[in-house]
């Protein structure tokens, strides 16, 4: 994918960041309810541009240039796999569990795919290079220390170990090419072991 459209879709990923912060303001179940019922509308139109090919044509001229291959092709978007594990973390983990995982979703990952596929020049695995996993981990400890300093006043129960183990978790989620989908295997994974090494 070139740069520009890269960076476009990078830029919607990042905005996701929404999420999180909305998660701050709202109820649990209300986020929940908001983020099933959008992940659900975004499947259907999944499922619709798969099988109408009137639709399909009129989606890719309006959003092909954000789409993976394997997105043009038919196969469900990544807005859609956000949705659903944003929905997931936020029933699953504690409020400020959750929020910091869903940060290091948006910015990490974003940050991975910018630097990695356009600047990378150390190849590791399954694709992605060294330059992309320290840039991850980089907008994480970041994302980490902003989160930190704001917990004080938010009355969360946020530790700088527990943060920085929860970045290095969510750098390894986005490096380690596993068959689940790296939208939902970097909040969840950084969500288990912050919940495991923050006390609460």
């Amino acid at each position: 994918m070139p740069l520009f459209e890269e960076i476009l879709r990078k830029a919607v990923h990042a905005a996701s960041v929404v999420i999180p912060v909305a998660a701050v303001f709202f109820q649990r179940t209300d986020m929940v309810l908001f983020l099933c019922a959008a992940a659900l509308f975004l499947l259907l139109l999944d499922l619709l541009r798969a099988r109408n090919e009137v639709f399909r044509k009129f989606f890719l001229a309006m959003f092909g240039r954000m789409l993976r291959p394997k997105e043009q092709e038919g196969g469900m978007t990544a807005s859609t796999v956000v949705l659903a594990s944003a929905a997931l973390t936020i029933m699953v983990f504690r409020t400020e569990i959750a929020v910091a995982s869903l940060v290091f979703l948006s910015l990490g990952d974003s940050s991975a795919a910018l630097v990695g596929r356009h600047f990378g020049v150390t190849p590791l695995f399954g694709g992605r290079t060294l330059e992309g996993t320290l840039s991850a981990l980089v907008a994480c400890l970041g994302a980490s220390w902003l989160l930190l300093s704001l917990s004080g006043d938010l009355g969360w129960v946020l530790t700088p170990g527990g943060l920085l183990a929860g970045s290095i978790t969510a750098a390894l989620a986005e490096l380690v090419d596993l068959p689940l989908d790296d939208n939902l295997r970097i909040p969840v994974f950084a969500g288990l072991v912050m919940e495991f090494t923050i006390p609460g």
